[in-house]
């Protein structure tokens, strides 16, 4: 089994690329759950809400994506929720922590916020994209897991998170 999950700082075209990515490769996806738990319940969180959403990600993905799948693709994973916890309370609880870590299967595209700012009410981090990145950048290269770096507009980031996805098909 394998997993490529989008992950990178608000902004950075996750959501689009998930979705072409899934198109183009005919592969299950799962949207970033997070995003659709506050559209219902508001964009207010505290370090409770964070966990609840968290264990909701994985129930989502579950039901979105059958675990016999072969390869699917994942906008974001529980690696974002570490960086989330850390970034706004200072620390997070274990079960996260060794949730993320048996996540041993995923590999990523960790996409550069070179993309222009586009306003949602639920983004609060239009400044400091740069150094979310360089988070999600330090928190997957410390799992030692495979990524790639994706960056530039429209075709250009498409073609190369498509050789990259290219590149994990073959390896099978």
């Amino acid at each position: 089994m394998k997993r490529i999950v989008l992950t990178g700082p608000e902004s950075s075209g996750k959501t689009t690329l998930t979705r072409d990515l899934a198109a183009r490769f005919r592969l299950p996806y799962a949207l970033e759950y997070a995003r659709i738990y506050l559209e219902k319940h508001g964009p207010h969180y505290d370090e409770t809400i964070v966990h609840e959403i968290a264990r909701g990600h994985l129930a989502y993905q579950q039901d979105k994506v059958a675990a016999t799948a072969p390869i699917a693709i994942y906008d974001t994973d529980l690696q974002n929720f570490l960086i989330w916890c850390d970034v706004a309370f200072g620390r997070c609880e274990s079960w996260l922590s060794e949730a993320a870590v048996a996540e041993c299967d995923h590999v990523y595209l960790i996409c550069l916020p070179d993309l222009p700012w586009e306003f949602d009410p639920l983004r609060e981090a239009r400044e400091g994209r740069e150094e979310l990145y360089q988070k999600h950048l330090a928190t997957v290269q410390a799992t030692g897991r495979d990524y790639h770096v994706i960056s530039g507009q429209g075709a250009t980031r498409l073609e190369q998170a498509e050789k990259a996805v290219m590149k994990w098909l073959d390896q099978g």
